[in-house]
């Protein structure tokens, strides 16, 4: 008879390309089904185990996450799993309703655009020059958090090391930040922005002081080395204010850009974030009209 754990070693089997991430997730996912069940999920029936997501958890996406690993376990051994994907199609709206209550909530507790830059100059006079640098970045790009993992360089010419990385060049009369490691990379491809900020000028030299001689320099530090990309969202955190993330400092922007319907500045938007005008409208339900002026 197949146990929980030969169950586990056929997911193994077949699980060479994925992510160490990904792996961790279903396994936890897998361990947490089994144990309740106490049996192979192949070998519990579809209602029996929709019955145990619902038990197991109360977020949606939980679930959803919880649903998946199921249907990947009936495939393995070719399972039916039409009511499977029937319960999955449940979820998801759901998952939609859940969404939209979160955004409800949060539209009415998310601060201003004065907060937000009283914040992000609370980290420059508290000399927290890295930190201070990859707020500005994301405030200015409007990026998503994988966009400020962020080397410093010289010149240009050490940004080719690593064509797959993002990097903020410091010249003699400005900055390139330059962008490769980012979510639609594949669509709007490297995007580079040169400017002169003469606080960033500031910060740069302090943070390049701080670090030592001949070090690498990671806006995201750790040990000396760049920060595991798993760790990014963590590290963010800390720096900017509590309970605001990346996706919550554009619904701030996005909503003083809506407050003027200024349809040039949320088109300029979408262009340094890597996204476009539909996406931003949609994602954030702007309830009004955006005008070309």
């Amino acid at each position: 008879m197949v146990s929980i754990e030969d169950e586990w070693g056929e997911y193994i089997k077949i699980s060479a390309f994925k992510s160490k991430n990904t792996i961790a997730s279903y396994k936890n996912a897998h361990g947490r089904l089994t144990e309740y069940l106490e049996k192979p999920i192949h070998k519990t029936s579809a209602p029996a185990i929709i019955a145990a997501v619902r038990e197991l958890a109360s977020n949606p996406n939980t679930r959803s996450s919880l649903l998946n690993v199921a249907i990947v376990f009936y495939g393995i051994y070719e399972k039916n799993n039409s009511k499977l994907l029937k319960y999955k199609t449940e979820v998801a709206k759901e998952i939609a309703e859940h969404r939209e209550k979160s955004l409800a909530s949060k539209e009415q507790v998310l601060p201003d655009m004065e907060f937000i830059n009283k914040h992000l100059k609370g980290l420059f006079v508290a000399e927290r020059w890295a930190d201070f640098i990859i707020m500005w970045l994301m405030l200015e790009y409007n990026t998503r958090n994988a966009d400020v993992d962020v080397e410093i360089v010289d010149t240009i010419h050490k940004t080719k090391r690593d064509k797959m990385r993002n990097y903020l060049v410091v010249r003699r009369e400005d900055f390139v930040y330059i962008r490769r490691n980012y979510k639609t990379y594949k669509t709007y491809h490297e995007k580079r922005f040169v400017f002169k900020n003469q606080l960033i000028k500031r910060a740069v030299r302090y943070f390049k002081a701080e670090m030592p001689p001949n070090s690498k320099l990671f806006l995201m530090n750790h040990n000396g080395d760049r920060l595991s990309e798993g760790s990014i969202a963590n590290y963010l955190k800390k720096i900017l204010p509590e309970g605001i993330t990346e996706s919550d400092l554009n619904k701030i922007q996005v909503s003083e850009i809506e407050s003027l319907a200024d349809y040039y500045a949320l088109e300029e938007m979408g262009k340094r974030r890597g996204t476009s005008v539909e996406t931003l409208i949609n994602n954030y339900h702007l309830k009004h009209a955006i005008k070309k002026n």
